[in-house]
């Protein structure tokens, strides 16, 4: 009988000790909810807006790397030289702006006028003719010319019998052929003028003569008169667009260099020293290290006790002796993982609802894809609506 009084004691201490416990887990409950979560950082994907070919790479998969750091260079020497050409085609056209603005300088102004005279000087001569003593004067020279060319002749024909009786050296027959040839072609050239000159100019070497006139006289009234305002404003013009030609060059050329947009960890380089790429094609993938969250789910049974900017604690078994600092900043509006019947409150439970808590993290001690959980302390209240970012 003793015994059996005993096991009923002892049973009657098991069943107080189970209460017990049950009511501390009931009260710790609802002091805090633990949520399983997993860390997420924002991934984003570096690419540059032009083509090239990868001239260096900078980094390794797994580097830190601080904003404005370089990751990877692309080879473009045309963009180079296209801006080599815009920026000399600006500078010539700033020269011209300028001197439209200022006009024509006086060094101009009488370079215009000798043209204008000299024009003028040749056509009246051609629509007058040639003057009889200048017509005289070349039948001279031709006479002259012809006297000289019988010579040579006479030498040529000496020179070459002398050397078939071997009296002159081959060298001095080439040179007596050579003084002929050149008088004779001289002969033929001067009696060609003196046929023109005898006959007058053509009508239409007159024709030609008086437009040329004209135009210098045209060109030289235009400069007298200044420079248009419209010819002042197409230069302004020229000049804006070239400026803007060379900043859109200047703007792709530094998409040469893949940077760093801010600190973050390099997750993976995609191309190597050699690639060739395309305008958007992602280079590099990098992990904002200041922009990371821990993803978990909520009960929609204890939806409504979760508020947003709610302050939680946040543990990892890497560091189980730590706890870190975290705030609600998201809560969904719409359940995950929901059964197609929803009738009884059992299966409500199986309705969950997606929360992001950020955290500090100033010593980058989370990864993306570690393991967490969530100490969220439950409040009384309504239910959540909306969420934020």
């Amino acid at each position: 009988m003793v015994w059996k009084t005993a096991l009923a004691i002892l049973g009657l201490l098991f069943i107080a000790a189970g209460g017990a416990a049950y009511w501390w887990f009931l009260q710790q409950a609802g002091e805090n909810l633990v949520l399983p979560g997993t860390v997420e950082v924002q991934e984003v994907r570096l690419s540059s807006k032009i083509a090239g070919r990868v001239k260096d790479v900078f980094v390794d998969d797994g580097a830190h790397v601080k904003e404005g750091d370089p990751l990877v260079e692309l080879d473009i020497p045309e963009l180079r030289a296209q801006r080599r050409q815009a920026a000399a085609q600006l500078a010539a056209a700033t020269a011209a702006a300028a001197k439209a603005e200022q006009g024509p300088l006086d060094e101009e102004l009488a370079a215009s006028k000798q043209t204008v005279a000299a024009a003028e000087a040749r056509w009246k001569k051609m629509d007058k003719g040639n003057r009889d003593k200048e017509i005289e004067q070349v039948e001279k020279n031709v006479d002259a010319w012809k006297v000289d060319l019988a010579n040579a002749r006479l030498d040529l024909q000496r020179v070459s019998g002398l050397v078939q009786s071997k009296s002159a050296t081959r060298k001095e027959l080439d040179d007596a052929q050579a003084r002929y040839d050149r008088l004779q072609a001289t002969v033929n050239e001067a009696a060609a003028r003196l046929e023109l000159m005898r006959e007058g100019f053509r009508p239409e070497d007159k024709a030609e003569a008086l437009a040329e006139f004209k135009r210098a006289q045209a060109n030289d009234a235009l400069l007298n008169t200044g420079t248009r305002e419209e010819d002042k404003a197409a230069a302004r013009a020229r000049v804006d667009e070239l400026t803007a030609k060379l900043s859109e060059l200047d703007s792709n050329i530094a998409e040469a260099v893949v940077r760093a947009p801010e600190n973050a960890i390099v997750e993976l380089v995609s191309v190597r020293r050699g690639d060739t790429t395309t305008p958007g094609q992602p280079v590099v993938r990098i992990l904002r290290a200041s922009d990371l969250w821990i993803k978990a789910f909520v009960p929609e049974t204890e939806l409504g006790r979760v508020r947003l900017n709610q302050e939680v604690a946040v543990t990892m078994d890497t560091y189980p002796e730590r706890k870190f600092k975290g705030k609600v900043t998201y809560i969904s509006s719409t359940a995950e993982f929901t059964p197609r019947n929803v009738q009884s409150v059992d299966e409500r439970r199986h309705q969950v609802f997606a929360i992001k808590i950020r955290v500090e993290d100033p010593q980058g001690i989370f990864k993306s894809g570690m393991a967490a959980d969530v100490h969220l302390p439950l409040e009384p209240g309504e239910k959540a609506v909306g969420s934020k970012q």
